[in-house]
């Protein structure tokens, strides 16, 4: 069973950074992954699920994307679920063209015990070495 801060954790250790953030988002601002929009830049992510927003402008650890609901049936476990993730978010989140050598596309997973009930995967955009300044997604 992947505890919460595994995966957090493994969200860093695939791509390098930390992230996710917010409904109509205030600066510092903690907001659940539920209500992040596109383009929300990201200070930092708890073991809660809840992200601490920040100005794009501002040095930040990731920028949120999009979600997706990984398909239905038994856990594909970690891997695989992860696998799915990655290549769904990386075709689908629109990188400035200018910047799509800063980052690369990850995503927060759901959890084995939450599954099936949440089988949401949230894609965030993390560079690929140091912080974020600006915005990098369309």
């Amino acid at each position: 069973m992947l505890s919460t801060t595994r995966r957090l954790t493994a969200a860093v250790c695939l791509a390098g950074a930390v992230a996710c953030a917010a409904t109509t988002p205030q600066s510092g601002e903690r907001h659940h992954l539920t209500v992040l929009r596109p383009g929300d830049c990201i200070a930092e992510v708890s073991g809660d699920l809840h992200a601490t927003l920040v100005p794009c402008g501002l040095p930040h650890a990731a920028e949120f994307s999009s979600i997706y609901v990984l398909p239905e049936g038994p856990w594909p476990g970690e891997t695989e679920a992860m696998r799915k993730s990655r290549a769904w978010c990386a075709d689908k989140m629109r990188v400035i063209p200018s910047k799509r050598h800063l980052v690369v596309a990850t995503a927060v997973l759901p959890l084995e015990n939450e599954w099936p009930k949440h089988r949401t995967a949230y894609c965030i955009a993390v560079p690929r070495k140091g912080e974020l300044v600006g915005r990098v997604l369309k």
